[in-house]
């Protein structure tokens, strides 16, 4: 069946390119250029197209040249408005057009107006959440409980969006999402991902668009979909920036420093961006796992502290009227020192006594580097073609030393059995490179995206472990192994969008894509996994249909095929432990997923929402605890037969009073997981809900209150552990002072400690388990944001062409 949908898909697409031939016929099209005299044109102006200066049609803005161009426009009257700061609002004169005529308006001057602009207030918000024919966007600058939170939590507040307890995220119920920051992928993933994200200030943030069913333009990695950060970070002319910083505190404290400078010439745009963040991040297990005749009941403690920088700068510039070129890079330094402390008493079942407990410790510190350059070329053929060309390099750097004690000692916990402390190096190496070519053409009712990529990846992770003899490390050969993996994707593919109406769209696209991959392990232990090689080709197809009548009701309906590939260190064969009792293994034969997205939805006033899915999920990812002995277990990566999820998801605004609102949001799914998994037989389904109901309360003009409740059912981790439900309550003060430059933020987070306890259970493989997660979930946190400079405008986006592969490197303590 998914072979029968995805092969219909491909053909249909086909089929339409010589369709799109004589689909070319012109309609209405109103052209202009906008000036600020004879000589000088402006870029950025605003255009608005009006019935007879009253009903709103539709708007644009003026490109490098000033000019603009309004397409598939009805007969009739009409006016145009042009907007832009600083100079006087124009207003044409009312002119007519006709079916099948091309108006081209004389050029348009505007006059600089009289007297000094030094504050524009905008009456006209946006609403916080808007549908879009491919997109669903979470405006968080209209979202006043957005302030004093990172990209992080302002991610569990987006409508769809839910983390789990490794903070991996998850669309509708689907994970492997991959995160996009102003339309290039984040290029990272684990721990690094999530230090990243927390890195990010609110107030820095303009909105998250959340694409749950991504055309053929954007990259097939990522079976869960696209969640696309956009920055407010673009200028006009001069210098502007911000400079924030935040404080939280719980069991541990939290806290992060920001400065972001934009500079805009007439012809040059330049960005910088840094913060500096600590982030002691406190992780409790109270498990009891019961395995064969053994019973292990554990007691952990975990400080996993981040101490970094991220860097970031951009530059671009106009070179001509047809060319634009841009360069912008990003270093990424942590310092990590993990601490971890555990208690295990060891009981035997039959008879139950308690036979001897294990004290242990792991000691983990080290760096990681991260170094990302992308550059661009913008080619503007004509008014209705371009060309962009990337080059983007990527490495990846990190070194972690460990040390792990381990005592063993009787019932009595006084005497001592034995010791067997251990130590081990990880060094892992990442090189990225990519060439990437996009083709963009338009015509009245049809515009065509068609492109070539080209990545390769080349990865050495080297893991050198020491027996502790006489408190002297002593190298082990047999334990320690060098794994090289090179990754080479090559990609084609085209996407065409119909204009069928002025209220229906179609849209249809195909992705080819050409994966030829080889894992070696080097070790002096034989394995019959030490060389694997790979090479396969996919095809993507995905077609999308649209409806928005410009007024009241929109309506889409999208259906696609995506992949998720492993991540590197997934795929090492060889045993790291992450305890004396547990260690974790690669697997060489991971084979990547695949799934199929259904989805259709529908907005009323684009305010009230609601989303229908169905995903269906072959070789779902799931990392399993498998008996390797009376006491110890190994967590390995394999593949599950199917996972599925049928979604529906809610949000919609409530106005109490004139300075009391609530949004909404909701999100019922049914999840199954099933499997033969190394004879394990794994068959679980859940049905699972959450929502969240914010209060946006405003109490005068300089004072801002929210309160916000979340609860959340029952859930499955990793494919094969059930969560708790639980519910948690949160709120956030802001005041304003100085006209809005200054920002005071006071904020807590799940204040009645509701939401950092998660009990789980899970039965299977001959494995009995239970226990709580506990999380430092409960914090008070302080904040100031201070903006400076002058008025912002919209830039130039150009996505990246390193992507997907930047986004599977993650962390060895990850796999813990």
């Amino acid at each position: 069946m998914r072979f029968i949908t995805y092969s219909f898909l491909a053909l249909l697409w086909c089929f339409l390119i010589p369709c799109s031939l004589i689909a070319q016929n012109t309609t209405n099209t109103i052209n202009g250029v906008v000036k600020l005299d004879e000589a000088n044109t402006l870029e950025f102006a605003s255009v608005a197209l009006f019935i007879d200066n009253t009903s709103f049609v539709k708007s644009t803005i003026t490109d490098a040249r000033g000019r603009f161009s309004l397409k598939n426009i009805e007969s009739g009257s009409y006016t145009i408005r042009i907007d832009y700061m600083g100079y006087t609002t124009y207003v044409s004169k009312v002119f007519n057009i006709s079916t099948s005529q091309s108006v081209n308006l004389p050029p348009i001057i505007l006059k600089e107006e009289n007297n000094t602009l030094d504050e524009v207030v905008i009456t006209k918000k946006k609403q916080m959440i808007e549908v879009k024919a491919d997109k669903i966007i979470f405006n968080v600058a209209s979202s006043p409980s957005a302030s004093g939170t990172n990209g992080l939590d302002l991610l569990k507040a987006a409508p769809g969006v839910t983390l789990d307890l490794d903070n991996s995220i998850s669309l509708l119920g689907k994970s492997n999402v991959q995160v996009y920051l102003n339309g290039v992928q984040s290029r990272l993933s684990g721990n690094d991902l999530t230090t990243f994200l927390q890195s990010l200030t609110s107030d820095t943030i303009e909105s998250i668009e959340i694409i749950s069913n991504p055309g053929a333009q954007y990259e097939a990695e990522g079976t869960g979909g696209i969640i696309n950060i956009r920055l407010k970070k673009a200028v006009a002319t001069g210098l502007n920036g911000t400079a924030a910083s935040s404080f939280t505190k719980g069991e541990e404290y939290r806290y992060s420093n920001n400065v972001s400078l934009n500079l805009g010439l007439e012809k040059l745009q330049t960005s910088f961006d840094i913060t500096q963040s600590y982030n002691n991040n406190f992780v409790g297990f109270d498990d009891r796992k019961q395995q064969n005749n053994v019973a292990l009941l554990l007691d952990s403690k975990d400080n996993q502290i981040r101490d970094g920088y991220n860097v970031g700068l951009a530059l671009e510039t106009q070179l001509n009227d047809k060319h634009y070129v841009g360069l912008n890079g990003r270093g990424i330094f942590n310092i990590v020192d993990n601490r971890l402390n555990s208690i295990t008493d060891i009981f035997t079942v039959q008879p139950p006594e308690l036979s001897e407990i294990l004290r242990s410790q792991s000691f983990a510190d080290g760096t990681s580097t991260n170094y990302l350059v992308n550059g661009f070329h913008l080619w503007t053929l004509n008014d209705d073609s371009s060309i962009i060309t990337n080059l983007s390099l990527g490495v990846y750097d990190s070194d972690q030393n460990t040390m792990q004690p381990n005592t063993y000692f009787e019932a009595d916990g006084l005497t001592v059995i034995d010791i067997d402390d251990a130590q081990f190096n990880s060094d892992t190496q990442i090189n990225l490179w990519s060439a990437k070519v996009d083709y963009e053409k338009s015509w009245n009712k049809l515009s065509l995206t068609a492109g070539f990529k080209y990545a390769q990846v080349k990865t050495k992770n080297n893991f050198t472990f020491f027996n502790i003899d006489n408190q002297t490390p002593v190298f082990d050969p047999t334990k320690s192994n060098a794994f090289d993996y090179t990754e080479n994707v090559t990609a084609f593919y085209s996407n065409l969008n119909f204009i069928l109406s002025d209220k229906w769209s179609l849209n249809t696209g195909l992705r080819i894509e050409n994966t030829d991959s080889r894992g070696q392990l080097f070790s002096e232990v034989d394995t019959d996994n030490n060389d694997v090689s790979r090479n396969y080709t996919d095809y993507f197809p995905n077609i999308g249909l649209s409806y928005d009548d410009q007024d009241k009701h929109s309506f889409s309906l999208g259906i696609g095929r995506r992949i998720t590939r492993p991540n590197y260190q997934d795929l090492n064969p060889f045993e790291s432990p992450t305890s004396q009792l547990v260690v974790w293994k690669g697997n060489p034969f991971l084979n990547p997923n695949y799934i199929m997205n259904y989805q259709t939805s529908y907005a009323f006033q684009q305010k009230y929402i609601l989303t229908a899915s169905y995903s269906e999920t072959t070789d779902f990812f799931s990392r399993i605890v498998e008996i390797t002995g009376d006491e110890s277990t190994q967590i390995i990566p394999r593949n599950m037969e199917k996972a599925t999820t049928l979604g529906l998801s809610v949000s919609f605004p409530v106005a109490l009073t004139k300075y009391w609102g609530l949004q909404v949001l909701g999100n019922l799914s049914k999840e199954t997981f099933k499997g033969n998994v190394e004879s394990t037989v794994i068959d679980i389904d859940n049905t699972l809900w959450n929502y969240r109901i914010q209060n946006n309360i405003k109490i005068n003009s300089t004072w801002l209150l929210d309160i916000t409740f979340t609860q959340r059912s029952r859930w499955i981790w990793r494919g094969s552990v059930f969560i708790q439900g639980t519910q948690g309550l949160s709120f956030g003060i802001r005041k304003d002072f100085f006209d809005r430059k200054l920002q005071l933020r006071i904020t807590g987070s799940d204040i009645l400690r509701t939401e950092s306890e998660y009990p789980y259970t899970s039965d299977y493989g001959g494995i009995d388990l239970d226990g709580t997660y506990i999380a430092d979930n409960r914090r008070f946190g302080l904040g100031l944001t201070y903006n400076f400079g002058g008025p912002k405008a919209k830039s130039k986006n150009v996505k990246s062409g390193l992507d997907e592969e930047l986004n599977r490197i993650q962390d060895q303590d990850k796999n813990n």
